[in-house]
């Protein structure tokens, strides 16, 4: 970023925390902040925003609009459910589907119906641990 995005970033991070909503509630709620800006941008942290979203976030934390987008997080590609199933079924003493989706919850910390139903970076994760296992 340039010296003036910075400077307007910085300034927008300022505006965040000294917003009326986020005054009044998310500066004691840091859980309900995190899945605000989780739900909105998928990040956890404001700082990770870039200008545009801060300029919504503040528009929301200061009551000027009612609502932030939703945010749609990406489903893994057919590639990397294949190469799930794959290494699974090479790796795992345990080669059915039920147990498939025990390993990723354990990874991912959440139920998951199905490998198509995970997001991008949760069949990463599964992918490093299951190249991890022996």
């Amino acid at each position: 970023m340039t010296p003036k995005q910075q400077q307007t970033h910085k300034s927008l991070i300022v505006q965040v925390h000294t917003s009326t909503r986020y005054k009044n509630y998310y500066k004691e709620n840091r859980e309900a902040y995190e899945e605000l800006l989780y739900n909105a941008f998928g990040k956890r942290s404001s700082t990770a925003l870039h200008v545009t979203e801060l300029i919504q976030l503040v528009s929301y934390l200061n009551m000027q609009t009612d609502t932030l987008p939703v945010f749609q997080h990406k489903r893994c590609t057919p590639s990397q459910a294949w190469k799930i199933t794959t290494m699974w079924e090479q790796k795992a003493r345990d080669k059915s589907e039920h147990a498939l989706l025990s390993f990723c919850k354990r990874i991912t910390k959440r139920e998951c119906e199905s490998i198509a139903s995970l997001r991008v970076d949760e069949a990463k994760n599964i992918l490093i641990a299951l190249q991890k296992l022996q």
